[in-house]
């Protein structure tokens, strides 16, 4: 998620260096369609910048984003701008197969060939951490972890 956030907020500077290169050379300061555009473009960057800060993922914890019950498993999702979350996705634990872990991502392959697949702000060695912390010994058993 780093990688896609600091590919995300350089397009978004170099947009902006666009913008003020049109607002300097350019009369279209004058124009109110363009002053809005430039401030969708302020709140934009400002979202894309926050999501490479150390508040981001402080506020974003895998425990917000992992959860279980006694048979199922809960994933939620960043979606849109800032801290909005989307889910949540569930699945039944004993349907789980297997259990693939990346930098920023989980993805999880259940049974009934559904495959679920999250971004979020971890590195693959703690989301495998997280991972076997939050299954039992026999559930672990049953579930193949990569």
């Amino acid at each position: 998620m780093d990688a896609v956030n600091k590919k995300i907020a350089i397009a978004i500077s170099l947009i902006g260096l666009v913008l003020i290169i049109l607002m300097i050379s350019t009369e279209l300061l004058e124009f109110m369609w363009f002053k809005a555009l430039f401030g969708l473009w302020v709140f934009v960057f400002c979202s894309s910048v926050y999501r490479l800060t150390p508040l981001f993922k402080s506020r974003n914890r895998l425990e917000d984003f992992i959860q279980r019950d006694a048979q199922h498993l809960l994933l939620f999702s960043l979606m849109g701008f800032f801290d909005k979350k989307h889910g949540p996705d569930w699945l039944v634990i004993e349907s789980i197969e297997r259990i693939t872990t990346k930098d920023d991502e989980l993805i999880i392959y259940s049974n009934n060939e559904r495959q679920m697949s999250v971004s979020l702000p971890a590195k693959k060695a703690e989301l495998d951490s997280f991972i076997k912390r939050i299954f039992t010994d026999s559930e672990k058993q049953n579930i193949t972890f990569s």
